[in-house]
């Protein structure tokens, strides 16, 4: 039995309305390379600028062969940036779901509080096969 860590996705926008993840080091889909189970999600938020103001952030991750059909779950800043500023939180979420080879998950975010900028988050996924 192996266990590993893969980036499942980047958000980096300031929407309030779900958008599919779209950044360099990881857009959506995101598509398992093997039969596994996705057992954990940790939410990473970055400090992109000194200007960056995040608050709140939730992901919704959908597959077809999810039951239930969606997760969700969410991730917090800790306000404006300046420095010196403290480290962002990083959320651990214990999940249960087996995922497939080849059948894609489609990963989405959006901002649920404050007024956003430069928010930039990446959503990690924990796995064993």
């Amino acid at each position: 039995m192996g266990k590993y860590w893969k980036l499942l996705g980047e958000y980096d926008a300031e929407t309030s309305t779900y958008s599919a993840c779209a950044g360099a080091a990881q857009s959506s889909p995101y598509t398992p390379i093997e039969n596994a189970k996705l057992i954990g999600l940790r939410v990473m938020p970055a400090s992109t600028a000194a200007t960056t103001l995040f608050e709140a952030v939730q992901f919704k991750l959908t597959c077809s062969t999810f039951k239930p059909n969606s997760i969700e779950v969410g991730g917090i800043g800790n306000g404006l940036r300046t420095a010196p500023a403290m480290a962002q939180p990083v959320i651990d979420y214990a999940i249960d779901q087996p995922v497939q080879a080849g059948v894609p998950i489609t990963v989405e975010a959006r901002n649920i509080a404050g007024t956003p900028v430069t928010v930039q988050v990446f959503l990690w996924g924990e796995f064993v096969s």
